[in-house]
């Protein structure tokens, strides 16, 4: 039996898979590894599409030094009669050899649009629900694509399904990140989060505005500082704790005599080996101005029972369904019960992302409480 032939050389290896996870976490991803992967692999472009394997239009298609018009008119108008899908699973394939020229004929926009185009390509998918599909492309002016340029592209796969994990983990946390975040913003709630040091190293803009006011408590010398020397004693007794324990609330007065502040003490995740991140998170709230969500609001504008709308009110001021049973007396399995109907009938998921739905449907319908 003659042996195989040998694997073509591929020296720009380390440095296409240095380029593709460092690219991760770039401003733009994947685009400085498309780049280094089109000089390595001598082609004219390199493209990554990205989306739902179910999807009519593509979540993201990314050609760097391509034309965007290009690009444009691919995901509006060819995308969805593109012959060269359900290749299969991390398989790179030849277009002309995956093709017929019967799916052509019945794509004439689309065969057009790759007259003078030549691609090689492989598509993955992550958990039946995610599809990548990475593209080289040559002009009819270069070679073709020989098997060598198949072989190396081939070598890639198992490094691009790893990355594409990493990027949907990346992009779940920041999505959750941007969630909470727009919810805390809406609420009127102020967050600091503090080093083992008590040093603050990051303060949100409601939390900002208020420390700014220097009334009651400040930041200074960044470091969070109250009036109120039993209350300072307190605070400091539970950081130099790490904030273990139950979460501790105090009640800040404040010198103008313009209501009370609320300052929740937690502690941050521990999820830093290192040491060098967050130890505890501080919520600063001011009841005498913070905006409510009324049940009615909540009912005309999702179309919920008036139940569901009451539960949904509660939610969305931060409250805990066990706290919202609670408040409303009902069983916490009937505010459970409404949850699913309430995810039924708004598409979400999760009680983060109804809290959002709530903030971000409701502009200026809420009002101080009476």
């Amino acid at each position: 039996m003659p042996a195989p032939p040998p694997e073509p050389a591929y020296p720009d290896l380390p440095d296409v898979l240095a380029a593709l996870f460092s690219s991760l976490l770039d401003a733009e991803p994947w685009a400085a590894f498309l780049d280094r992967l089109r000089t390595a692999a001598n082609a004219t472009y390199a493209t990554l599409i990205l989306g739902p394997r179910t999807g009519a239009r593509p979540g993201l298609i990314l050609t760097p030094g391509a034309d965007p018009t290009v690009g444009a008119e691919y995901a509006q108008h060819l995308f969805a009669s593109d012959p060269f899908i359900g290749l299969p699973d991390g398989e790179v394939a030849h277009f002309r050899d995956f093709v017929s020229e019967e799916a052509l004929r019945r794509a004439p926009d689309f065969r057009a649009f790759m007259s003078s185009l030549e691609v090689l390509g492989v598509d993955l998918h992550l958990a039946e629900r995610v599809e990548l599909r990475l593209r080289l492309t040559r002009t009819e002016r270069e070679p073709p694509f020989e098997r060598d340029d198949a072989i190396r592209l081939q070598r890639l796969v198992p490094h691009v399904r790893i990355a594409l994990a990493l990027f949907d983990r990346l992009a779940a946390v920041e999505s959750e990140q941007l969630i909470y975040a727009g919810a805390v913003a809406q609420m009127a709630i102020g967050v600091v989060t503090l080093d083992r040091h008590g040093k603050a190293l990051r303060v949100n803009p409601r939390a900002a505005a208020i420390l700014a006011e220097c009334d009651g408590i400040a930041l200074r010398h960044g470091s969070i500082a109250l009036d109120d020397g039993d209350l300072a004693r307190q605070l400091g007794a539970r950081l130099a704790n790490g904030a273990a324990g139950d979460a501790l609330t105090l009640r800040v007065p404040r010198r103008s005599g313009a209501g009370d502040l609320l300052l929740v003490v937690g502690k941050a995740p521990a999820n830093d080996p290192v040491g060098g991140g967050p130890a505890a998170v501080l919520f600063l709230t001011d009841p005498a101005h913070a905006p409510r969500i009324t049940a009615a609001a909540v009912r005309e504008r999702l179309g919920l029972t008036q139940s569901e709308a009451a539960v949904t009110a509660e939610l969305a001021e931060g409250l805990a369904p066990a706290e919202v049973a609670a408040r409303l007396g009902i069983s916490l399995n009937t505010v459970r019960a409404h949850l699913r109907s309430i995810f039924a009938k708004t598409g979400v998921r999760r009680q983060s992302q109804l809290v959002q739905l709530v903030h971000h449907s409701l502009p200026g319908l809420g009002h101080p409480p009476g």
